[in-house]
């Protein structure tokens, strides 16, 4: 007799197995006629796999099925709710469904759309699972595919936000406006408790500029910062768009955060510091213009000036500067030449005549207008109304800061060689005068005027030759 291989003795083997179970499986269970006690409704041929879940219902673990089910008629083994609607959960769960807002599942008394009636492997026996997983089941993907996730969104945490019952702010939140997010960003409220100054959009609703989910940005920004800004801030949108001299501040960096905290400061404007700090952490050394110039290091020079322009020393560098851009030289306010030398017209002059008075330059005598003048001889005006080699203010005085009073300048620049001519100015008690390298050294005295040789003689410096009020002196004094 030939001996079995072992391939035929397993295929052998696996054959009586199918027998033998065919042989001992269970015929279906059939539905009961009569009334069942509460005990043998799970079991290993009814109802099966129901108490073997993680979690299960309470009334399910004490076999307490007719708390949910009534027997409706024994025969057919049928069974209806004791109640309907809200009140067959409601009848144990006691839910606060006060609120203006109300789930639809809820609303409806459709509990177990979320709920698994008899248990789950999550807690509150979700369906879908626990969490973001539960909540797709009927929401799509809030994320949409963005790169940025919010954090809550990330954990699949939605009742950090939202409320799964019930609430009296739209989209079921939890809490209305910025409240719902300082309940986590707790350095930012810290932040906006100390600050004086608070944007506008952070006390009203943090969706202005975020979005909730997900988004393309960091900090869940729904654009970029200038863009951003701009859908709000639409005369500066407008200022921006028209201008033909740029502030590298607004498009470079952080743009307008490179200035301004986006949510509150202490300081006007929401600056993120006092504003001439903000504007020197960038003029803290010379920058070089697309037309070949050069901005100086305004940090350096008002450091060495004891002599400020009023509005340096107001910490206000907007009373002449346009900050986020214009069409004027130097992103001025308002016509300023920028000659050294230009003839006189009032228009060119709105800028300084903005703060001073403008007869300083147009009233040829005066008593008070003006210190600078020899008796009642106006020497400002002298000095700017020429048609030719007017003197423009930057002439005589640096419009940021000086070493000596009045701004006036130890020296102005000659040529295009970058040669600087001192001006050696001196003050008195009742006038001064000066020693220029371009021309024939002056003074002048308001008490006492002085009385000049012609240009042709020798140059002086008369102490106390005094002329009558009235006279003219024989020359122009040219110095300043």
């Amino acid at each position: 007799m030939r001996t079995p291989t072992r391939q035929t003795t397993q295929i052998l083997g696996g054959l009586m197995i199918l027998g033998l179970a065919s042989s001992l499986r269970a015929e279906p269970v059939q539905k009961p006629t009569q009334s069942v006690p509460r005990e043998g409704c799970v079991t290993a041929e009814c109802h099966p796999g129901i108490k073997s879940m993680r979690f299960t219902h309470g009334p399910v673990g004490v076999d307490a099925c007719d708390a949910c089910h009534e027997e409706a008629d024994p025969l057919k083994h049928t069974f209806s709710y004791p109640r309907t609607g809200q009140e067959l959960c409601g009848f144990c769960h006691q839910l606060d469904l006060s609120g203006q807002y109300v789930h639809e599942p809820v609303a409806q008394g459709t509990c177990t759309e979320c709920h698994d009636p008899h248990g789950g492997q999550e807690r509150f026996m979700l369906r879908g699972g626990e969490g973001a997983s539960s909540c797709a089941r009927c929401h799509v993907d809030v994320t949409e595919g963005l790169p940025v996730v919010h954090g809550p969104v990330a954990a699949g945490i939605c009742t950090t936000c939202h409320r799964p019952h019930s609430s009296d702010n739209p989209k079921l939140l939890a809490h209305s406006g910025p409240d719902l997010c300082l309940e986590c960003h707790l350095s930012t409220k810290q932040h906006l408790e100390r600050v004086r100054n608070i944007h506008g959009p952070v006390s009203v609703d943090c969706l202005a500029c975020h979005r909730p989910h997900a988004a393309e940005r960091k900090m869940m920004v729904k654009a970029d910062t200038r863009e951003l800004c701009l859908e709000c801030h639409s005369q500066i949108a407008a200022v921006v768009q028209e201008a033909t001299t740029t502030h590298g501040a607004v498009s470079t960096g952080q743009a307008c955060r490179n200035c301004h905290d986006p949510h509150g400061s202490d300081y006007a404007a929401i600056l993120i510091n006092d504003m001439v700090e903000v504007c020197l952490s960038c003029h803290d050394r010379e920058i070089d213009l697309e037309d070949g110039t050069k901005l100086m290091n305004m940090k350096a020079v008002l450091a060495e000036g004891t002599s400020l322009h009023g509005p340096i020393a107001q910490r206000s560098c907007v009373a002449c500067h346009q900050i986020h851009g214009g069409n004027i030289f130097r992103l001025l306010f308002k016509e300023y030449p920028p000659e050294f030398y230009a003839p006189f017209l009032e228009e060119s002059y709105a800028l300084c005549f903005a703060c001073h008075n403008r007869e300083l330059v147009l009233d040829p005598r005066t008593g008070g207008l003006t210190d600078f003048r020899n008796g009642d001889l106006n020497l400002h005006y002298l000095h700017v109304n020429k048609d030719i080699k007017g003197r423009t203010c930057r002439a005589c005085h640096e419009t940021h800061a000086s070493r000596k009073a009045k701004h006036i300048r130890d020296s102005v620049p000659f040529g295009t060689g970058g040669w600087k001519l001192p001006i050696n100015y001196e003050k008195t008690e009742t006038g001064g005068g000066c020693r220029p390298g371009c021309h024939r050294p002056s003074r002048y005295d308001r008490q006492n005027p002085l009385i000049y040789e012609p240009p042709d003689e020798p140059a002086i410096w008369p102490e106390t030759t005094a002329a009558p009020a009235a006279s003219q002196p024989t020359t122009r004094p040219e110095g300043g």
